[in-house]
């Protein structure tokens, strides 16, 4: 008697919508730590764009004391990524000593890369950022 019963919802529970993606799953503290620390800076700029996901703040100063692009050098899309994670991290109350140096170690790393691309060690050196 059970089993007719379940058969006959197999149709309607079969018919649900399934989300294929795994963005609309993840909390905004996942989206912001993935889109700040996973993806590239390039793949940052097509989200920023899109305004992906529009539950984050996205909003930007560019690089608000320092040229956007000094010696041809493009800094603003790291600037803006910084923004990001300052602004987001606030809003998720988690700006922690610890998670604003991660932040700036980040973007230190994201402005320097570009002037030494063969040499890693000596781009983390460049820039030293104040405390």
């Amino acid at each position: 008697m059970k089993l007719p019963a379940v058969i006959s919802l197999l149709p309607a529970v079969l018919a649900l919508p399934i989300s294929s993606s795994p963005a609309k799953r993840q909390t905004a503290t996942t989206q912001t730590d993935d889109i700040l620390f996973s993806i590239s800076l390039r793949a940052f700029e097509e989200r920023r764009r899109a305004n992906d996901p529009p539950t984050l703040n996205w909003t930007s100063d560019g690089c608000s004391s320092s040229p956007d692009n000094p010696f041809g050098f493009p800094f603003t899309p790291a600037c803006q990524r910084h923004d990001f994670g300052y602004r987001n991290y606030k809003a998720q109350r988690r700006f922690t000593d610890a998670n604003r140096k991660r932040i700036d170690d980040n973007f230190r790393t994201e402005c320097v890369s570009p002037l030494f691309p063969q040499d890693r060690l000596l781009s983390q050196r460049a820039v030293v950022l104040p405390p």
